[in-house]
């Protein structure tokens, strides 16, 4: 299996926004291995912001934030390099925008991968498929596209709010549906981790009793059954790349962060975990809060090199890795890059 000399990681949509962010060397040292900032190793800059300097410079324009998410990841082997759209955020305005503040091509992606059908994922797709101009692959999910209901505590309900991603709408505006449960090579150590197994005891969770009209989130099941939407259909990304272990990104890891990595790994194989980025679904009114403290002792324990919660990670996750894992915490932002290997 082939790995990635290099991998450069661009967060192109987030929640948040903040010009205060400095750079900063990679969180488990430079690279000679030292501490982070610490003089066994060198600033490697692993972490670099669009910061204060781009936000009041009158020639720049600052990026936008939004409830979504979407990574541009550039991966090189060689003379060879692949660029992958990891979802495509909420809407295809803020993409847009940013892509172009952010000084990306879409005509130059090689390949763009929804990590689920929900709309803060798949949202841009349309527009971006607009300006990319050329036809390009869509990896996803057959069950992205099958219809989704949100039932509301006060009585109100969002209705096959996945209309959007319908295949068909995907191929009219130029995507290539690309539906698979397997992992998929990308190329250049980019691969996709498939359907994602439940085997983590807290991710996996009990499903409460299903009971149509109760609140909740619902699909519809091919066969025309209305079933509790358990977003079976996610899956993650995970690049190998050579001497540094695997990077892991997460829509929203509604099959557990933990559960993601250790598909990732039965994919590439048990190397160590460089980073692991993205919605941790620990931000949920409905998930228990000692799922933030089983999750950051599982990433102790795999032995987690870098960790970025963002989206819908929520702040209780922020907060206790920011403090009880700090040397391997980065906090997200809009314009943030992410450099691993030589």
């Amino acid at each position: 299996m082939f790995e990635a000399d290099s991998v450069t990681i661009t967060v192109l949509v987030e929640n948040q926004v903040d010009m205060l962010l400095p750079d900063q060397a990679s969180p488990t040292g430079g690279p000679t291995g030292g501490p982070a900032g610490g003089s066994g190793g060198a600033d490697d800059h692993c972490v670099s912001r669009y910061g204060l300097i781009e936000h009041f410079d009158p020639k720049r324009v600052p990026p936008q934030a939004e409830n979504g998410i979407s990574f541009l990841v550039e991966a090189v082997r060689g003379r060879h390099s692949v660029r992958v759209l990891f979802d495509v955020g909420l809407t295809g305005t803020v993409l847009e925008h940013n892509m172009r503040v952010l000084g990306v091509d879409p005509a130059s992606i090689d390949h763009v991968v929804i990590s689920h059908g929900h709309p803060d994922h798949f949202g841009g797709i349309h527009r971006f498929l607009d300006l990319a101009g050329r036809p390009i692959p869509v990896a996803t999910h057959a069950d992205a596209e099958l219809p989704r209901y949100a039932v509301m505590g006060d009585g109100r309900t969002s209705s096959v709010y996945n209309a959007a991603f319908r295949f068909g709408e995907v191929e009219r505006s130029g995507g290539v549906p690309v539906l698979t449960q397997d992992p998929l090579d990308l190329g250049c150590g980019v691969h996709t981790t498939g359907v994602i197994p439940r085997k983590v005891a807290f991710e996996a969770g009990a499903a409460p009793a299903f009971k149509p009209g109760d609140p909740g989130l619902y699909q519809v099941s091919p066969d025309g059954r209305l079933r509790r939407d358990e977003v079976m259909d996610e899956m993650g990304l995970v690049i190998d790349v050579r001497g540094a272990g695997l990077v892991v990104l997460t829509g929203c890891a509604h099959a557990g962060v933990v559960n993601t990595i250790e598909q990732a790994r039965a994919v590439c194989g048990p190397k160590p975990v460089r980073a692991v980025m993205g919605g941790f679904h620990l931000g949920f009114p409905t998930t228990p809060a000692e799922n933030v403290d089983l999750t950051a002792a599982a990433f102790a324990e795999l032995e987690v090199a870098t960790v970025m919660p963002m989206h819908c990670s929520g702040l209780r996750t922020h907060t206790r890795l920011s403090t009880d894992m700090s040397a391997n915490y980065v906090q997200p932002a809009v314009g943030t890059v992410l450099r691993f290997g030589r």
